[in-house]
């Protein structure tokens, strides 16, 4: 750690945390092992810490365009007063004297690098000015440049080719094949396009909302394809992966359900699954304290679930390890970004988004909604206006499957009468029943802690369900008929992807005659079940987080928002919240918050879309 009074300024101590601190020292002293004085100023420190900060937000770069800088120095340069929510305390600083010393930063601390470049060199100056023409745009990590570099690279070289050849030896069918064996019922147009991108483009992508059949169309793509291999007495091998364990299983379970019969296995030798899918780590052999993969990848199709949670580098490790494997990525722009860097699917679509674009031959877009009733969809497209009288209107149209409520006292009693049917189904051992109830609702929170939050709900359920004198059968951890939520992936290799717990995974205790076990949502002729001894990390989920919710579905949702702004909720953060339900939604909380909520857009600052638009008019320049 550095100990210049720099790093001593009681200024960037409230602002930033140690990791920012750690990053930017870092990046200081590896420069200075270049040899002689690396002159680094105020603004300059600033500037590497607010790059850090950004860096842990989820951006990928900062934008050095003056208005983008101050809009993100306003974002960052926060530190929390009384009231627990955060304030601007940058008022003193000088935005454009902060950009002016990163862009004349000595070159060992930061380089430089064109945007339009086919290649950036993972050795030099730790941190990169990536330039359009003569103007500085963007400010990174060169591991992240690099990462940008080679994904738009990937893109473009898709775009520009097409390509039939599997990696696992099998030519792919030609898509008239395809098409003349797929079940006409569902062949509508953009389905037709996506088998026709998935066949002949390495990468391509499928895009749309819950319920517009992306798994459907999946599906429809295999089942032809395995008809297509049985006549011609040959097999594919398809891997089938997502960010998360949760993901992986929840799409390998959808398609499933979407072929109907028995599933995949009736093509178990047409369509060989790769053992090793699940999560992309699994999938690639990365281990938790790596971000490398020495696995090739010789599959003649991945697809790629939930796409919207990928971050950047492993996006970058991904589409490396491909090869010439075909990559079908498929997900939701709309939804909450990955946890880490970057906003890669939305980058893809906004740079494929315009007429003519040359990503737009990758992308397909699905929007007719096709699961139960259109009216969730409504709601969310509401929710993506981003206008609150739009949202008014929506729910009010729609009172018997929306509702719209200020107090969260509304719903305690609604909840807690399906927390009172949960336990009284699991203490009788009623598993199916349990099961089938905690699939009815999720009550689902923007914050951990405070009013209307996840601990808040634990308190008001767990309070209401006391009795004195009740059974804790369930042992000291849960009582029977507590909802569980697993905070850990289940390492166990004799274990099938479906039948392995995941880290988000929710379940509920039932008394049976071997004791309390956990069954596992969701509910099936076989659930999940584990001793509850036997499962490592778990919370109560009576209620849990818009973030654990992802890629799970419910007949009804609650959306629990807290009783004050803050700069957590997000436009983003509701559209994930609602499209989790597939019947009704209440929507909790002051109307000043839900409009707060709308209006906060998480536009996170990445250079891959300028980069490939940088690529695309180098190279027809050239």
């Amino acid at each position: 750690m550095l100990t210049n009074p720099l790093f001593d300024a009681a200024e960037l101590g409230e602002v930033f945390d140690e990791s920012d601190r750690l990053l930017a020292d870092g990046a200081i002293r590896l420069a200075s092992r270049e040899g002689g004085h690396l002159e680094v100023d105020i603004d300059l420190y600033r500037g590497i810490l607010i790059l850090a900060k950004a860096m842990r937000h989820g951006h990928a770069a900062i934008d050095l365009g003056l208005a983008a800088f101050r809009n993100l120095l306003e974002e960052l340069w926060v530190v929390r007063g009384e009231d627990g929510d955060f304030e601007f305390a940058g008022g003193h600083l000088e935005p454009s004297e902060i950009v002016d010393a990163l862009v004349g930063a000595d070159q060992r601390l930061i380089g430089r690098s064109a945007m339009e470049a086919d290649h950036v060199d993972p050795a030099g100056s730790p941190l990169l000015i990536s330039m359009v023409a003569s103007t500085p745009r963007f400010v990174t990590s060169r591991r992240f440049a690099a990462a940008e570099c080679a994904i738009a690279g990937r893109l473009l070289e898709s775009a520009d080719h097409e390509d039939t050849t599997g990696a696992a030896g099998a030519r792919l069918p030609d898509p008239a094949s395809i098409l003349g064996l797929a079940d006409p019922g569902y062949l509508s147009e953009p389905v037709r396009a996506f088998i026709e991108g998935a066949l002949t483009r390495q990468i391509s992508v499928l895009t749309g909302g819950p319920g517009t059949g992306k798994t459907t169309a999946i599906a429809t793509m295999l089942r032809a394809m395995g008809l297509h291999a049985r006549s011609e007495g040959i097999s594919y091998r398809i891997a089938l992966c997502a960010p998360t364990a949760k993901a992986a299983v929840r799409m390998r379970e959808a398609i499933e359900a979407a072929f109907g019969g028995d599933g995949l296995v009736e093509f178990e030798t047409e369509l060989e699954i790769e053992p090793r899918s699940g999560s992309i780590h699994r999938l690639l052999n990365i281990r938790p304290d790596s971000m490398s993969s020495d696995v090739e990848l010789v599959c003649d199709l991945v697809i790629v679930d939930e796409v919207s949670m990928l971050e950047l580098t492993l996006m970058d490790q991904l589409l490396r390890q491909a090869g010439s494997s075909h990559v079908l990525l498929v997900g939701d722009p709309d939804q909450l970004a990955s946890v880490d860097v970057g906003a890669v699917l939305s980058d893809i679509v906004e740079a494929g988004s315009t007429s003519g674009a040359p990503l737009e031959a990758l992308i397909t877009r699905l929007t007719t909604y096709h699961r139960g009733t259109p009216i969730v969809a409504e709601l969310a497209a509401a929710v993506n206006s981003g206008d609150l009288a739009a949202v008014e209107s929506v729910i009010a149209a729609h009172p018997e499957s929306l509702r719209l409520a200020t107090s969260h006292a509304d719903e305690v009693a609604a909840v807690v009468e399906t927390a009172r049917a949960i336990r009284a189904a699991a203490s009788a051992g009623e598993v199916d029943e349990a099961l089938n109830l905690l699939s009815t609702q999720a009550v689902l929170c923007g914050n951990r802690k405070g009013d209307g939050s996840v601990a808040w709900w634990q308190e008001k359920v767990s309070s209401a369900l006391k009795r004195p004198g009740a059974s804790t059968r369930g042992g000291p951890r849960f009582a029977v008929g507590t909802p569980i939520m697993v905070l850990k992936n289940e390492q166990s290799p004799s274990r099938s992807m479906e039948d392995r717990l995941s880290n988000g995974d929710v379940g509920v205790v039932v008394e049976t005659t071997e004791g309390a076990e956990a069954f596992f949502l969701p509910a099936s002729d076989s659930p999940r079940h584990r001793p509850l001894h036997a499962v490592d990390q778990a919370v109560p989920a009576w209620a849990f987080t818009i973030h654990k919710s992802q890629g799970s579905e419910y007949r009804r949702v609650v959306v629990s928002l807290p009783t004050k702004p803050n700069r957590i909720l997000s436009r983003q953060l509701l559209y994930t919240a609602v499209t989790r339900a597939k019947e009704e939604v209440v929507v909790l909380g002051p109307r000043a918050v839900l409009n707060g909520a709308l209006q906060r857009s998480i536009d996170r600052v990445s250079g891959l879309p300028e980069r490939i638009d940088a690529r695309v008019g180098w190279q027809e320049t050239s």
